[in-house]
């Protein structure tokens, strides 16, 4: 059986999460070595999929380093995970970052034990995003990451932190709104959720028009993104936050919308994404 890379990369820093939350004492020497320890063996592993990476023509187009379980059998979703030349850059940029976070961090005092496990947490979610294959299982990662973002900010932001949380809070809420609404969509219109047949699939019957459809997902993705007028949450979050959670919100997390609309908008919907390019 092939070691599962991608499930190593994504868990290894939840895994470390809960033993920063095991141990014994508040030991703060520990529990930043035990982040740091966890980050580096996710962005290690990267980088051997990053090696191993099959680069050839053959291989455009095609996910790689696959895992796939049954998860939901009642709604036909799976735990599928791979990883292609749109989201390899991202995952080993991620996992980068994650490092990169730990030891920006590595002085920070208050709480370092929900600290540094909401930061772990918050890297495990982006890297969910990034490598998820099924809607679901997308869109949980999705929504997991609100949680570690909201508290890094409202505890350990500065200023007004609390507006700057709630705002963010509150933006993502809705666009998370729209993006399900749009998945169930799809989902009600096809009985798919593997987001690799559905870029290949023709929506024949669809629940909703497909121009609402679109509009649904990329209004969801735009808010991350973000896209104006929809931005006014990103200048709050990014001044109020403290230094880790911005890095990973301008290096990693923004780019979940771009990367949501090319997986999702264009690759499901292409022929209404040419539709509406000009806008």
């Amino acid at each position: 059986m092939d070691f599962a890379y991608l499930s190593a990369i994504i868990f290894l820093p939840v895994i470390g999460a809960i033993v920063i939350a095991l141990l014994p004492r508040a030991d703060f020497k520990v529990i930043r070595v035990v982040a740091l320890i966890f980050t580096l063996a996710s962005f290690a592993l990267s980088m051997v999929v990053f090696c191993q990476f099959d680069r050839s023509s053959a291989a455009i187009g095609v996910m790689q380093f696959e895992e796939k379980h049954s998860w939901i059998p009642a709604i036909n979703s799976f735990y599928h995970l791979g990883v292609d030349g749109l989201s390899l850059p991202l995952v080993i940029l991620m996992t980068f970052l994650g490092v990169l976070s730990v030891l920006v961090s590595w002085k920070v005092a208050l709480r370092p034990k929900l600290y540094f496990a909401m930061l772990l947490i918050l890297e495990t979610s982006i890297l969910g995003v990034f490598t998820a294959l099924d809607l679901i299982l997308f869109f949980l990662f999705w929504e997991i990451e609100l949680i570690p973002m909201y508290f890094l900010i409202s505890i350990w932001g500065s200023g007004r932190k609390e507006y700057a949380a709630n705002k963010y809070l509150i933006y993502t809420l809705v666009g998370s709104a729209m993006m399900l609404a749009g998945f169930l969509s799809v989902y009600f219109s096809t009985g798919t959720m593997n987001m690799m047949e559905l870029s290949g699939l023709e929506i024949a019957r669809p629940f909703i028009p497909l121009s609402a459809m679109f509009f649904l997902l990329i209004a969801g993705f735009a808010i991350k993104l973000p896209v104006f007028p929809l931005h006014t949450w990103l200048p709050d979050a990014h001044t109020n936050a403290p230094t880790a959670a911005s890095v990973i919100l301008a290096g990693a997390l923004l780019k979940m919308g771009g990367y949501g609309m090319i997986r999702l908008c264009v690759t499901m919907l292409p022929g209404v994404a040419v539709q509406y390019a000009p806008l």
